[in-house]
């Protein structure tokens, strides 16, 4: 039987490395197709070779159309206000066009009753999933590399820092490259129906550990200053971050603070993906092979071209008064 798997998000950051890897694996027992609303980002994905469809969350006659014929699906959205319609509207779409399995990618700690909004939202999602009767596997990657530190990118190129309201806490940044070899392997091998799987990196990253590595890679002074809360939650805001992603990530750093985010999993190594470090991830990013990426764009907006233009010279007017911190020997 021929296989035909539909992947969504495939201009995204896990979609986009799920689609390049299942790509090179197209054959006579398997195709594959990309789902997308807008004819520009349909173009898009075309010319990376990709096969698209039609298809809009917000219009649920558009998904069964768009999921005719399709067998397996990777379900991945946007997690703001609109998650819980988008995605359950999928997974009724996917039922009532013969679908059979469905991998889900989720969110580490996912739960009706988790600590975010976005962390509920995923965990009525998957109940919905659980309940509808089709197989699925559901993923919950922690923290991207990719995002954690393209977000920072600026301020690491021109001054030489990362701050995040972290403290001396440390998270299991995950590479999505590794995340998408999961989806991969749920989608095209046997043995993944009905599991959820936690996806940690092999390490439990703080600030200073972060900046340690960028300095190595880079060649040059990086620093870590830990950032205060309530100014980077404003930022956040002013930057235009939704408020569920953005509550959510507030709500991470806190976590994160209180070192209640650093256990590793050891999921990827059992499933035969090494989990890729951070220093290794840094230099395939400086040599442009990491794949995905921070999907945020920022606004065009007065606000944010003056914050971009006047913290890194602030940044740098600091250490050249006071000098860089000194890095812990630990």
């Amino acid at each position: 039987m021929t296989e035909r798997i539909l992947i969504t998000g495939a201009t995204g950051n896990t979609g986009r490395v799920v689609a390049a890897e299942l790509l090179g694996r197209v054959g006579p027992e398997l195709s594959i197709v990309a789902m997308a609303r807008g004819e520009a980002s349909r173009a898009r994905l075309a010319a990376r070779g990709l096969p698209t469809v039609h298809g809009d969350f917000d219009d649920p006659a558009s998904l069964v159309r768009a999921l005719a014929g399709v067998t397996r699906a990777y379900l991945v959205c946007t997690p703001d206000e609109r998650l819980i319609a988008r995605e359950t509207a999928f997974i009724t779409a996917a039922r009532a066009a013969g679908v059979r399995h469905i991998v889900k990618c989720s969110a580490y700690m996912a739960d009706i009753d988790g600590e975010t909004q976005n962390l509920r939202s995923h965990g009525v999602i998957e109940r919905a999933l659980r309940d509808s009767g089709l197989e699925y596997t559901v993923l919950r990657p922690h923290g991207f590399m990719q995002t954690f530190t393209l977000f920072a990118w600026d301020m690491i190129e021109r001054a030489g820092v990362i701050s995040n309201p972290t403290g001396d806490g440390g998270l299991p940044l995950v590479d999505v490259r590794d995340v998408a070899r999961v989806a991969v392997k749920a989608l095209t091998e046997p043995g993944h129906s009905g599991k959820v799987y936690d996806l940690t990196g092999p390490e439990a990253l703080t600030g200073a550990r972060m900046a340690e590595l960028l300095e190595r890679v880079l060649g040059r002074p990086i620093s870590y200053l830990p950032a205060a809360p309530a100014p980077f939650a404003v930022i956040m805001r002013l930057l235009g971050v939704p408020p569920t992603p953005r509550e959510h990530v507030v709500k991470i750093m806190r976590m994160t603070r209180e070192h209640r985010l650093e256990r590793v999993h050891g999921t990827l190594a059992e499933l035969g993906v090494g989990p890729t470090c951070y220093e290794e991830f840094l230099r395939d990013l400086v040599a442009g092979r990491t794949g995905g990426g921070n999907s945020f764009e920022a606004p065009a907006s007065a606000v944010f071209t003056v914050l971009s233009a006047v913290m890194p010279v602030l940044m740098r007017l600091r250490f050249r008064v006071f000098g860089r911190p000194r890095r812990s020997a630990a």
